[in-house]
Parts: C-alpha cells; structure tokens; sequence
C-alpha cells in the first residue's frame, strides 16, 4: 500500500475517519458506478463466480474447508467474461493511458510489460524510474506495433488492453486479456474500479480514495459554476497537442467533458476526438480560451506568433495555455483527471477559483497516490507544461 495511506491505516483516529469515508464512499461508488456493460463488469467482479482448484469438495457433508479460489470470472469494460487469477502477480499494459492507473493503484512493481509510449513520459522517469526494467512490447502512437510473441514470454497474469483487435490477437495467444477502454468520465470510473478489483483489496483501498478526491473537485466546481448562465460561459478550444495546432477535440469526448465541468463551453460543435479544422473555421470559433494538449511553454509561444491565430481573442487576450502532463497527460483517459477538472476550472475562470492552490493540489495527489514527494519547484514545472529538470 502506498506509504501515505499506510500511515493514515496505522494511526487509530486517523484510520476510524477513513473507515467511515471508505463506508460513504462505498455507497456512493455503487450509486455512480453507471448502467450497462461497464457496471455490469464491474459487479460481475464483485459477485461473479468464483473458481477452485477442487470442485469436488462443495457440498461435502465431512466439515472439510473448501480449498482457497484460484481463479475469478470479471467482465470488462466492452462486456466480455474473462477469467482471471484471484491473485494478481505480474501485468502487462498494452494501453499507454491505463499504465497510469496501474501505477496510481500501486501496482507499478508488478508491470512486466508496457509501451514506448508511456515508457519515455518525462516525469514517469522521475515518480517511477523502475520502468526502465520493464519491457517495451508497444512500439508507436494509438494501438501501435505489438510483440504478442514478448509479452506471452513474460508469462503475465493479466494483460491490459484498449483496443479490440489487439484484445482479440491477445486472447488468440492464449494471454488472459481484459480490455478496460472508456471515453468519458463514468467511464473512468468504472476502469479504476475494476482495475482495482483485479488487483485486490489494497488497491480498492487506494480507488476509493482516488473516487473521494475526484468526487470532491468536481463538486467543488458544479458548486461555483452552478449560476453560471451559458451565454457567459467561456469558449474554449482544446488542441490535441503542439505538433499540430489544427487537430482539436470537439463534442462528446472526455475532454468537452471537463471544459463542461469546469464552466466551460467548447468552441468547436462537432463530435469526436482529433478533428481537423481549417483556419476559416478557427476564426469562425474565436475561442476566449485555447488549450494544447501535453503542451509547452515554446508551444504556446509558437501558437501566438502564428499569424492563422493572431485575430482570434484567446491570442490577442494571452489566454493560450499549456495543459499539464504528469505520468500521464492530465486532460485525456487518466487518473490525473481528478486534477485537470480544478486545473481547468481556474484556468477559464481565474477570479473564481482564485483560493485554489494548484501546487498544493498536485503534491497532495502525487504523495497520496505514488508515494512521491514532489517539490514546489517541480509542481510548478509539471502545472507550466515543462519536462523536468
């Protein structure tokens, strides 16, 4: 278990308080987890069956113990029954995103397998430098080149998966493969939860924390918002990242998502992730806000002497930011989304969130979630959208 919620176990006071909040939470998980086939993976885990290495002894009439399960039935995130051990040793992720969730649970030591993608994030290297030691099976952006060959080498007990051919090539080699894609928020949700109910009891521990922090930014953010007319919403437009400042995200993503939640409005009307548009169509949106993706310091200066943008409000008013990454970026399919929410509340509405101390936020989640202790100086790196030092 990480050190900081150990501690919290191990002092009386402080563990009665968590128990009544794991209580509360517990509720509330149930209430949130969501319909269809995403909740039924997760309550299929919880009250699904469950397999031992002897059949015969059930219903014996000796008093004999009936021998320990060795293997549990879950369904995943796109509502497929997979089998898995009841105890969980070594993982391979497949999933650039979902490594984060693993690392956040506090499995990171038992990963065998990851990607390149994820493998060579700045600050991984920094909060977890023991993912050098482990294997590379994913080479490329989106699904990637897979070595299915490496991974059935490594002999996991589970392999992580987003995508469905690469799920289906997976199960083809015999890897026990549970695919925990989702695209918005409750969906996150779900995939922690049964990530977590893969991993065990400790790692349920730590979801349930994570749910209470996410829980309590995004109220936190409804709360102020709640008045808000739509008509005085800021607009915002979200950059997928710098490499190029024409690809955006419109509506109906995770990231409209939170641009909703944090009191905004997406400037783009179109549904979908990774949407071209041209520079007639940028003018014509005149976002009050513009965030890149994973971006940079240097690319938000490029963006601004950009002579396709310097009519648009967002440049002319200085309001191009960078969004933060940390072991995985903050505004898509991670964890970090219990931060990005108060991240971006304050970005679009400075004056209204201007008690929130995102330096402090961010040691907070690092320290209670990998067990990191972040600096001040490092904080304010990860929140400007710079590598390391």
């Amino acid at each position: 278990m990480h050190r900081a919620l150990h501690a919290g176990f191990m002092d009386g006071r402080r563990g009665r308080e968590f128990m009544a909040r794991y209580d509360e939470i517990s509720r509330r998980q149930f209430v949130k987890i969501g319909s269809g086939v995403a909740a039924a993976g997760v309550f299929a885990g919880l009250f699904g069956c469950a397999k031992g290495s002897d059949s015969g002894s059930e219903g014996s009439s000796d008093g004999a113990a009936t021998p320990e399960a060795t293997t549990t039935t879950i369904t995943d995130l796109k509502g497929d029954q997979v089998e898995i051990p009841t105890k969980i040793n070594t993982i391979v992720d497949l999933w650039h995103a979902h490594n984060q969730v693993v690392l956040m649970l506090g499995a990171g030591d038992k990963l065998v397998g990851t990607t390149e993608n994820f493998k060579k994030g700045a600050w991984v290297q920094v909060v977890y430098p023991r993912i050098n030691d482990v294997e590379t099976l994913v080479t490329g952006s989106g699904a990637g080149e897979v070595n299915y060959e490496e991974a059935l080498s490594l002999q996991p007990d589970v392999v992580f998966t987003s995508d469905e051919e690469v799920t289906a090539n997976a199960r083809k080699q015999g890897l026990t493969t549970v695919n925990v894609m989702f695209q918005d928020y409750e969906g996150l949700r779900n995939d922690v939860a049964l990530t977590a109910q893969i991993l065990g009891s400790e790692a349920q521990d730590i979801a349930k924390e994570w749910e209470k922090m996410l829980d309590e930014n995004t109220d936190l953010v409804a709360k102020r918002m709640k008045d808000v007319a739509d008509a005085d919403k800021t607009k915002v437009l979200h950059i997928v990242n710098g490499k190029d400042y024409k690809m955006v995200d419109g509506r109906g993503t995770i990231v409209d998502e939170w641009i909703k939640l944090a009191g905004g409005v997406n400037a783009i009307e179109q549904n979908g992730n990774r949407i071209e548009i041209t520079e007639e169509e940028i003018i014509g949106a005149n976002p009050d806000v513009i965030i890149i993706g994973s971006g940079t310091p240097d690319q938000v200066e490029a963006l601004k002497a950009d002579s396709a943008w310097t009519g648009v409000k967002a440049v002319q008013n200085g309001a191009v930011y960078a969004n933060p990454s940390g072991v995985f970026p903050w505004d898509r399919y991670s964890g970090e989304e219990a931060l990005q929410v108060l991240w971006a509340a304050k970005a679009l509405n400075p004056d209204t969130f201007s008690d929130i101390d995102m330096v402090k936020e961010v040691k907070k989640f690092y320290d209670l979630f990998y067990g990191f202790a972040m600096t001040d100086d490092q904080a304010q790196m990860m929140l400007a959208g710079e590598k390391p030092a």
